[in-house]
């Protein structure tokens, strides 16, 4: 019985040794987070974009007469790129001008000739006499040889200046209907390639611009003013690279609300021999050459790309996410997310986990 009685209390203990994780503990290496002055670099990756595009947006609705260009064709601006059929408004324009025409007739003045009458007055027989001249003569009777009279004119059906109006706007629609390019560059986009349809109001097509060409990075908005002094100092180098050639640029800024914790700027870099493909992904270099408060730990304690494992006084595993701006030598530069004196595991094992139970060494 006693026997039995021992055997129970073993498993027993065993059970709460596994339960407790007795004897599962990770032993980790840790080191303390400090604050250091460093050149702050950021590296990235970033797919770049055209700075320039334009949607081609039709104003005239309509059947194409013609297939638009395909992707990838280069244009010139003014270049025609579809035509839309503009039957039925140039039927409409050809009866307005007819009734313009008619109407325009209509309301021409006409004139009729009547021959002067025989004139017995005192004034003809003074003229005739040689008593005063021609000249007084008519200046007395106040008109020379025959009468004009101005017939009254028709009125017309309807005013031709309302005509008019709609004839330009008629016009103004059927030039509408030949769509050209806005930009030089090459067509991006393809909309209406399958239904041969155009909408008003709705893009066609879009033209981009490969040069230059501008990419997306964010940079912590407490080192605004260290970007705005390397400016200033003329110690900031941007770079833009596929690991093989090296293209310069320049950092642009992007308007930011208040109360961000990333700014946006726009790294714009010259394209022009097409060597950087829109779309691909590049690697994006900004040093600014100038002194920054930052944590330097080594590139080992990072997790999966933005997470450093720290142990609390209590030797529980705790995960925090970083900002990392760049490495060098084996050390990452972290901008944000660690706190001065935090325990940082160097070495963490793939089994890690948040509130584990670790040994310090």
């Amino acid at each position: 019985m006693n026997k039995w009685m021992a055997y129970a209390a073993a498993l027993c203990l065993s059970a709460a040794m596994l339960l407790s994780g007795c004897g599962s503990r990770p032993s980790v290496h840790v080191m303390k987070a400090q604050q250091s002055r460093e050149p702050f670099t950021l590296e990235t990756k970033a797919a770049p974009e055209a700075l320039h595009t334009a949607p081609v947006i039709p104003q005239v609705s309509g059947n194409l007469i013609f297939t638009p260009p395909d992707v990838g064709t280069v244009v010139n601006a003014g270049d025609e790129l579809f035509k839309i059929d503009s039957s039925q408004y140039e039927s409409q324009a050809a009866a307005l001008r007819s009734q313009i025409a008619a109407a325009s007739q209509a309301a021409a003045p006409s004139y009729s000739y009547s021959a002067p009458a025989v004139d017995d007055s005192l004034e003809a027989s003074l003229l005739k006499q040689g008593i005063i001249t021609r000249a007084e003569y008519e200046r007395i009777k106040g008109r020379k040889g025959g009468n004009l009279q101005q017939a009254p004119a028709a009125a017309p059906a309807q005013a031709p200046a309302q005509l008019v109006a709609s004839l330009q706007t008629l016009e103004k629609t059927i030039a509408n209907c030949t769509v050209r390019a806005p930009i030089s560059g090459v067509i991006s986009q393809v909309y209406i390639g399958d239904t041969h349809l155009a909408m008003a109001g709705k893009p066609a097509l879009v033209i981009r611009q490969d040069s230059p060409v501008t990419a997306s990075v964010q940079i912590p908005a407490k080192l605004d003013n260290v970007m705005e002094k390397a400016k200033d100092d003329k110690t900031l180098t941007v770079t833009m690279s596929d690991g093989s050639e090296i293209w310069y640029g320049e950092l642009k800024k992007q308007p930011n609300e208040d109360g961000d914790k990333f700014t946006t700027y726009k790294v714009q870099v010259d394209n022009t021999d097409d060597e950087i493909t829109i779309g691909n992904e590049y690697s994006i270099r900004i040093e600014s050459g100038q002194n920054v408060s930052c944590f330097m730990i080594p590139k080992s304690a990072v997790i999966g790309d933005s997470t450093v494992a720290v142990v609390n006084d209590d030797n529980l595993v705790d995960m925090k996410s970083v900002s990392i701006a760049s490495d060098t030598g084996g050390y990452v530069l972290i901008m944000d997310g660690l706190a001065e004196g935090d325990r940082v595991i160097t070495d963490p094992p793939k089994s890690l986990d948040m509130g584990m139970q670790v040994d310090v060494k």
